[in-house]
């Protein structure tokens, strides 16, 4: 298995996908070796070197994102994955699988990319094991969930999916070296169900990991909580899943559980949805240990929300952030700049709400633009726009910007109508000094989350002359 992410901003992300299906190779009966380049200085060289060492008969490789998402800044991640697969090629005869996120929404399009012939679309635990049993290359093929570059396109239902009951703990220290995650933000991410209901006009998480929740017994999630604080200095975790609060008592449940064990743990949260949002839910969370979220809200126009197919409208997003403002929990507000019906006045009211409700103790999280991708309603609306062209694959990034602003028009609106220094661009967090204040702060132990130190972060920018612009 090679997890082939070398992006570390905003932080390096821990590759719980990767180490889930190497667990499951592991308990299948295989001898397994977990490569993590994201950490290498010369990744070419340590592939050469594993491939040497372990001589695989089979090898997976697994790609979190095609691109950093970022509409001023883009950059593909593509060649440089397109060099470790030449790689491979050149020195080993192995089948070999892709998987990931970012290959489970454009499969075909990757597998032409790297010249590779099989990708698995959705999980890859069960399909894995399956693939690389199988006796030949034809029988590998047929496997559920695995598509190959002369076959079909894919489906919707295309994507492997495990049943809840299923789930294996991935056993996250026994793959991957821990310690140099915690030492970039001490932090290790859990996953306690997978799937999403929802039906966001641009998100993909329905094509990766399905349209239905699937959630995991909430004794198993904390007892792999549990043997990581045994096996790492780890003591704080994050709840990755696509929306923390959905679907309805899932959250009860865990957080019970967590403290009927009675864990000396801090946890937070990455997306959390306004919608349906309760006090109660908040006093949980915070008996629980947890003191900090992410909230998705994207934007707090009615007109844009219902654009996005959000699911909850303005008046939902306000009556959150008021529970959030009288809770202890520390809130990081992101929102979508430029998504559909967007102009000068719903981005007024995003910017209204940034000055009511993203308090002392609070931050906000500013992307500009939306990354396309393509089987999204926001692909579809894009054409109809004119956006784009029905001949563009989308391997390479495009976005979605509302014709009804610019870019340069938001970010005037924007730092001139917000009234502190609170907002984060995607853009600044690409910046190489702030992987250097994260490990200071984690070095002499600053509290979590490293979001809310962001308006010091942000004079450091100032100072280095290395701030988010616009730029065409």
């Amino acid at each position: 298995m090679i997890s082939t992410n070398r992006e570390t901003a905003p932080q390096p992300a821990v590759p719980i996908g990767a180490a889930w299906v190497a667990e499951a190779l592991r308990l299948a009966g295989f001898h397994v070796k977990l490569l993590d380049l994201c950490f290498l200085p010369d990744p070419l060289t340590a592939v050469a070197d594993a491939l040497a060492g372990f001589a695989p008969d089979g090898i997976g490789l697994s790609v979190r994102n095609l691109d950093n998402c970022n509409l001023l800044a883009p950059k593909s991640y593509l060649p440089e994955l397109r060099d470790v697969v030449r790689l491979i090629k050149a020195r080993s005869n192995a089948r070999i699988l892709i998987g990931g996120a970012g290959v489970s929404i454009l499969p075909h399009q990757v597998l032409e990319y790297l010249d590779l012939d099989y990708a698995v679309v959705g999980e890859g635990e069960v399909a894995a094991v399956q693939f690389f049993s199988a006796p030949d290359a034809d029988a590998a093929g047929q496997v559920a969930g695995v598509v190959s570059r002369t076959g079909a396109q894919r489906r919707q239902d295309d994507a492997a999916a495990v049943a809840g009951e299923a789930y294996v703990m991935p056993r996250l220290h026994g793959w991957v070296d821990a310690g140099k995650y915690l030492a970039q933000e001490p932090v290790l991410p859990v996953q306690g169900k997978r799937g999403c209901a929802q039906r966001c006009l641009y998100c993909t998480y329905r094509m990766i990991e399905g349209s239905s929740w699937r959630v995991r017994d909430p004794v198993e999630v904390v007892d792999e909580i549990m043997e990581s604080m045994r096996r790492t200095t780890a003591r704080e975790f994050e709840f990755v899943d696509s929306i923390f609060n959905e679907p309805e008592g899932y959250l009860e449940l865990l957080l019970e559980e967590v403290l009927r064990r009675g864990m000396k743990a801090r946890f937070c949260a990455s997306s959390l949805s306004p919608k349906r949002l309760t006090a109660g839910q908040l006093r949980l969370m915070e008996r629980a240990g947890m003191t900090s979220l992410v909230i998705t809200p994207e934007s707090a126009a009615g007109a844009t929300l219902a654009a996005l197919q959000k699911g909850f409208d303005e008046d939902e997003v306000n009556r959150a952030a008021e529970l959030l403002g009288r809770s202890q929990l520390r809130a990081l507000w992101c929102f979508l700049i430029g998504a559909p019906q967007e102009d000068e006045e719903t981005l007024g009211r995003t910017v209204a709400f940034l000055n009511r409700h993203v308090g002392s103790k609070d931050a906000a999280f500013i992307t500009t633009g939306i990354r396309i991708y393509p089987g999204t309603g926001l692909h579809r609306l894009a054409l109809r726009e004119g956006t784009l062209q029905a001949d563009d694959d989308l391997l390479m990034p495009s976005f979605y910007f509302s014709p009804k602003l610019t870019p340069e028009r938001a970010r005037v609106l924007l730092d001139q109508g917000v009234r502190h220094g609170r907002c984060i661009h995607l853009t600044d967090t690409q910046a190489p000094v702030l992987g250097t204040l994260r490990r200071i702060g984690t070095a002499v132990g600053l509290p979590t989350p490293f979001w809310r130190y962001a308006g010091y972060a942000k004079r450091v920018l100032k100072w280095r002359g290395e701030g988010g612009t616009v730029r065409r």
